[in-house]
């Protein structure tokens, strides 16, 4: 699963709570993100980052920037979103949690953030969603060439 893909579903989960954004900002913020996405993708393949942290903060600089694109109301609700993100990012680098706890744990941050920013879906994930979704937030592979929890359920593209 494509990190595009995952832009485009989180676009329409925040469609969902317009009065938490900027929803005419959207197109031009997705853009932006979509951009600084590959270009974080790039600095991987090219082997600037040695670690999923250093990964993790390039795609959290994009997702930020993203959020303050849209005007998103709750910046603090991010904030909490990007912190733990970015720990269990360390965690991954310990070796503390399994490619499944990072899935797991991936999601239910996402979601935690969702319901703390007042974008609640109108649906509930299904299971192979929360794997997608999950797998395209660690989508590189680690270093040395073992492949990352993304790559192993589908993700496209990482570091061979």
């Amino acid at each position: 699963m494509s990190r595009i893909l995952t832009i485009t579903i989180s676009a329409l989960i925040l469609a969902g709570c317009a009065d938490t954004y900027d929803r005419s900002a959207m197109p031009k913020a997705a853009a932006g993100l979509q951009q600084e996405t590959v270009g974080c993708k790039a600095r991987w393949t090219a082997k600037e980052f040695k670690t999923y942290s250093e990964w993790q903060a390039c795609q959290l600089t994009a997702e930020r920037g993203f959020a303050r694109a849209i005007a998103l109301t709750k910046m603090d609700a991010f904030e909490v979103y990007a912190a733990d993100m970015q720990a269990l990012a360390v965690d991954r680098d310990a070796h503390r949690v399994t490619d499944r706890q990072v899935r797991s744990r991936a999601n239910d941050i996402y979601w935690r953030f969702l319901v703390d920013c007042g974008c609640k879906p109108r649906w509930k994930p299904r299971p192979g969603y929360a794997n997608a979704y999950a797998n395209a937030l660690f989508e590189p592979t680690l270093p040395g060439g073992a492949m990352s929890p993304g790559a192993a359920g589908g993700a496209v593209g990482g570091r061979n």
